[in-house]
């Protein structure tokens, strides 16, 4: 996996230094998404993502339980592919059919 940063600045000012793990765009909520761990622990997490013309982009704090839910099965399938050698190009799972379409 290449090494993808995020850094995330919390409203007190404390920069959040993150690996993005994914992205992905889901049809049926017709978002963008980014799903990313901290540096140093093994917690994932995701926000929503809005393009800024600057290219650094706008996290959303995610409300809605049925994207939470979308999203776990995505994470779920994401690591079943890293632990079975997955490159992300496949068409047998969730993850690759959902990279596919956007």
């Amino acid at each position: 996996m290449d090494d993808k940063t995020l850094t995330i600045i919390t409203d007190k000012g404390e920069e959040i230094l993150c690996e993005i793990l994914f992205t992905t765009h889901i049809k049926e909520f017709n978002k963008d998404y980014v799903v990313f761990v901290e540096k140093g622990t093994d917690v994932a997490s995701a926000a929503i993502y809005h393009p800024t013309d600057n290219g650094q982009g706008k996290l959303e704090q995610i409300t809605s339980e049925a994207e939470w839910n979308r999203l776990e099965e995505l994470l779920d399938d994401f690591y079943n592919q890293n632990e079975n050698g997955c490159t992300g190009a496949c068409e047998n799972c969730d993850m690759c059919e959902e990279e596919i379409e956007e």
